[in-house]
């Protein structure tokens, strides 16, 4: 289940169109049994690398192995990484049951035993009952499970899932994040999961991968992501960090004139990470250093509010608060706050 145990290694992989590198230098292994989640901004690379992986598209340069085997050469058909499209790309002319028998009537599985292995999958993605149905007959979340389980009838090793679930509604999402997790631990099979949503990523993944014109940014845990983004790309991608420059010396920060713990840092220039839901919020000026900033505007963001302010330099800046919090300070356009952290709350980036 971890990098120990491999099953899919990709090794200096490029892919170009013409002139442009849709991926530069990815150098990525996934584990046997891991859920891994690829990340990114439109045009990172993330989709050309899951279509790589699934034999749609051929590296320029570089060798994709699965379970040790090259598999740069090997067709579509030969390597059993069923795709769950975005567009679900169900035939509208079978019904339920038939578009999950689709798989194993292509391998020649004979009647009885596609008829037993649909229903069993049937059944166990809580479609009993439906087997007749007309796709066009059913809910959104009703069509994902279907074409889940005629991913799943044919027991791949793996399963590659291209952003599945962004076109159903919000309460959809939440109760397949749901299914597709509890499926991927009872069955143990590699999940490789392309999305842009962070919420998707950081509630399913063992591991989350975020790209960035063509390259890996970063590689972790989704806490790992959450509070130490390696980089500037990363943090902001993230987003709802506050990122902030200064100079380091003798165990301190030096930010706009100010000094701020920072214990343990390298001295010298430093970018470093404060995220909203470990910035303090203060209406008179504290004791310890702070940053003199006005406020702007605010955000519900369902778990929490997102106070908007200006720094001195113009810089914005975020901290998060709940109801009580921002009932409690009742902030207008313009007025003055000042913002702090403990030492413990800055992230110092590496890059």
């Amino acid at each position: 289940m971890t990098e120990a145990d491999p099953l899919v290694d990709f090794s200096g992989i490029k892919k170009s169109y013409g002139p442009f590198e849709a991926v530069k230098a990815l150098d990525l292994t996934i584990g046997r049994g891991e859920f891994v989640a690829i990340m990114g901004p439109s045009g990172c690379g993330k989709t050309t690398s899951l279509r790589m992986l699934a034999g749609l598209e051929t590296p320029t340069a570089g060798t994709i192995r699965i379970d040790g085997k090259a598999m740069n050469n090997v067709s579509v058909h030969d390597r059993d990484t069923p795709l769950v499209w975005q567009s679900l790309a169900l035939f509208p002319f079978l019904n339920v049951k038939e578009n999950v028998e689709f798989g194993l009537k292509m391998r020649g599985v004979p009647a009885s035993e596609r008829d037993a292995r649909a229903m069993l999958w049937l059944d166990r993605m809580g479609l009993k009952g439906f087997e007749t149905r007309r796709i066009d007959d059913l809910s959104g979340g009703q069509r994902q499970r279907v074409a889940l389980a005629r991913s799943l009838v044919t027991e791949p090793q793996m399963l590659l899932l291209d952003e599945p679930l962004s076109a159903l509604d919000a309460h959809l999402v939440i109760r397949m994040q749901g299914v597709l997790t509890k499926l991927q631990k009872e069955l143990g099979i590699t999940f490789v999961y392309v999305t842009h949503s962070q919420s998707e990523a950081f509630a399913m993944a063992d591991r989350v991968v975020i790209m960035g014109q063509g390259e890996i940014a970063q590689i972790g845990t989704p806490q790992e992501i959450f509070r130490a983004p390696k980089n500037r790309f990363v943090a902001e991608f993230v987003g709802r960090n506050n990122i902030l420059e200064g100079t380091v010396t003798g165990g301190i920060i030096i930010i706009d004139g100010t000094e701020y713990p920072l214990p343990g840092a390298t001295e010298g220039h430093t970018e470093i990470v404060v995220a909203a839901d470990r910035m303090e919020i203060h209406d008179t000026p504290p004791s310890t250093a702070a940053i003199p900033a006005d406020f702007v505007s605010e955000e519900f963001a369902g778990t929490g509010i997102i106070c908007y302010f200006e720094g001195p330099g113009g810089e914005e800046l975020k901290a998060q608060v709940n109801e009580t919090q921002l009932a409690a300070l009742s902030p207008e356009p313009g007025q003055r706050f000042w913002l702090s952290w403990s030492p413990d709350a800055a992230h110092v980036m590496e890059d």
